[in-house]
């Protein structure tokens, strides 16, 4: 079957270009010497899971314990603040795998008891972290089985980054100075993977975004065009007004998020065309050149993430044929 011929919007997969990114971020964590411990929040799906862990990956990072109940992987970090109530469904999950956790305050890492425990640094991002090495060493009394620090930096450009290896050094030293060892220093991101080496105590990352890539992504130069393995089919449904389309792909389709920097809601492919605004079901395409009801269009999305979470399935196939479809198993799984 022709991938065109998918009813519409429909999510496609091109396996030679996922393939491709999951070998070359193996490899380049190789060449960074770290090792690889993927975001699986970013596409929420089993098969995807074990072909990252059969590359090399040492183990899975999820955002939420659902994804980690769903998703394979014998070594699973939790990157995410948990309270006390989730920590019943923890200790479920580590009788039968290996569970790490990232906490920044005291308060959680006395309740986790006999798990393995990553102290996290906030590196100048401002969204979760201690904010201090003495902050983060009292963290780290707190914990039973204290493993390193976790830190994620995000967007930080390379000044950015410069100013975060002081902050973890810092850290790494009162930790050390207090007789803590950090076994592990866990950090990365997407759009950050290339500048890993600026933190050379970093001993693991964990990009996400990467096997598929998207308009983001493109934007901030971590990828090109083809390097985006996931595209979203529309069909055009109106030409009525002058200077636009509509695709039937709108924020159910594709999320309400921008690509990172240009406002706008997805790159489409083939056509010198911008997606300007989205409704639920209405994607608004302003247009040079004509258009044409019925007409098919490829697009990659803004941020793949959540357009993956707006789907219960995935197209895969290679050279623009459908070869079947995945389950997202951890759709959903925000608990």
């Amino acid at each position: 079957m022709d991938a065109l011929d998918l009813d519409t919007p429909a999510l496609y997969v091109d396996l030679d270009v996922l393939e491709h990114n999951i070998a070359r971020m193996q490899e380049q964590c190789r060449a960074w010497g770290v090792e690889l411990r993927p975001h699986v929040k970013t596409h929420k799906i089993p098969e995807i899971a074990q072909m990252q862990l059969d590359a090399g990956a040492i183990g899975i990072t999820v955002a939420k314990l659902g994804e980690a109940e769903v998703l394979p992987g014998e070594d699973v970090l939790v990157a995410y603040p948990l309270v006390k109530a989730k920590l019943p469904r923890l200790r479920e999950l580590a009788k039968t795998r290996r569970v790490k956790v990232a906490v920044d305050s005291v308060e959680i890492a006395r309740d986790l008891e006999g798990i393995e425990t990553l102290v996290e640094i906030d590196v100048g991002v401002g969204r979760c972290g201690a904010q201090s090495p003495d902050q983060a060493v009292e963290i780290a009394k707190a914990c039973s089985d204290f493993q390193g620090i976790f830190y994620w930096p995000s967007w930080l450009d390379e000044a950015g980054f410069r100013a975060a290896c002081v902050r973890i050094d810092a850290v790494l030293d009162a930790l050390s100075a207090s007789g803590f060892q950090a076994k592990i220093v866990s950090g990365g991101s997407t759009p950050g993977a290339s500048k890993t080496p600026l933190i050379p105590r970093t001993t693991e990352i964990r990009p996400g975004t990467y096997v598929f890539y998207d308009a983001s992504s493109i934007e901030a130069k971590a990828c090109v065009e083809a390097d985006c393995a996931l595209r979203v089919l529309t069909t055009v449904v109106s030409t009525a007004v002058p200077g636009q389309c509509v695709i039937d792909a709108g924020s159910k389709t594709f999320s309400s998020d921008q690509t990172v920097g240009s406002g706008t809601f997805g790159l489409v492919v083939g056509h010198p065309w911008t997606m300007r605004k989205l409704n639920e079901e209405h994607g608004y395409v302003e247009i040079h050149g004509p258009a044409h009801i019925g007409e098919k269009v490829w697009v990659v999305p803004s941020h793949v993430c959540p357009t993956v979470n707006l789907h219960d399935e995935i197209w895969y196939g290679r050279r623009g044929r459908v070869e079947g479809s995945w389950k997202v198993a951890a759709r959903g799984k925000v608990r």
